[in-house]
C-alpha cells in the first residue's frame, strides 16, 4: 500500500477512537448527573407530582381509606426509612427530590408516586436502569398500592397506612 493510503487509514482509525472517547465520556456524563431537564419541564413535572387541589375531596370514602399514608425504605443504604405520603414523591439522586435515594443505579429523577382518584400510581421518569414493579419494569404508569415493592437500583421500597 501507498504511504498516502497507510496515513489515511491511521487518520480514520484515530477519529473513530475520538469519536468512541467522546461517546463514552457522555455516556459517563449522563449516567452521573442525569439528562438535562429544562426549567420549565422539571417545574411542570413538579406541579404534576402532587395532586391537584382538591383532588383528595373526590376520593371516595373507600378509596381514602385503603390509601397509604408512608412509604419505607426497606432495603438498601437507607433501609429503615420512612417519608410520608403527601399527593406526590418525586424519586431519585437529585436535591430536589422528596426521597434522594444514595444508590449508583438511581439517575437523578428516576421516578415518582403520584395520587390519582384511583390510588397510587408510580411513573418511571426515563431512567437508565428502570423502575421495577414486584419485578415487573415498569413501561407506562402503574398502580402502586398495599403489598407491591418499588424496586430502584439496590433499593427496595413499599407502602404502609
Amino acid at each position: 500500500m501507498s504511504d498516502l493510503v497507510v496515513l489515511g487509514l491511521k487518520l480514520g482509525f484515530l477519529a473513530l477512537l475520538w469519536l468512541f472517547i467522546a461517546f463514552v465520556a457522555n455516556v459517563i456524563r449522563t449516567d452521573l448527573f442525569g439528562r438535562k431537564v429544562p426549567a420549565v419541564e422539571l417545574a411542570q413535572a413538579t406541579l404534576d407530582a402532587g395532586a391537584p387541589p382538591g383532588q383528595q375531596e373526590r376520593l371516595s370514602r373507600k378509596v381514602a381509606k385503603q390509601l397509604p399514608t408512608k412509604l419505607k425504605v426497606t432495603h438498601g443504604r437507607q433501609a429503615g426509612m420512612v417519608i410520608p405520603l403527601a399527593g406526590g414523591v418525586l424519586i431519585g439522586r437529585g436535591t430536589d427530590c422528596q426521597l434522594i435515594l444514595d444508590d449508583d443505579y438511581v439517575s437523578t429523577h428516576h421516578a415518582r408516586l403520584v395520587l390519582t382518584t384511583a390510588g397510587y400510581q408510580v411513573e418511571d421518569l426515563g431512567s437508565t436502569n428502570g423502575t421495577f414493579v414486584n419485578e415487573h419494569r415498569l413501561t407506562a404508569a402503574t398502580a402502586f398500592g398495599l403489598g407491591d415493592t418499588l424496586r430502584i437500583g439496590r433499593t427496595l421500597m413499599s407502602v404502609e397506612k
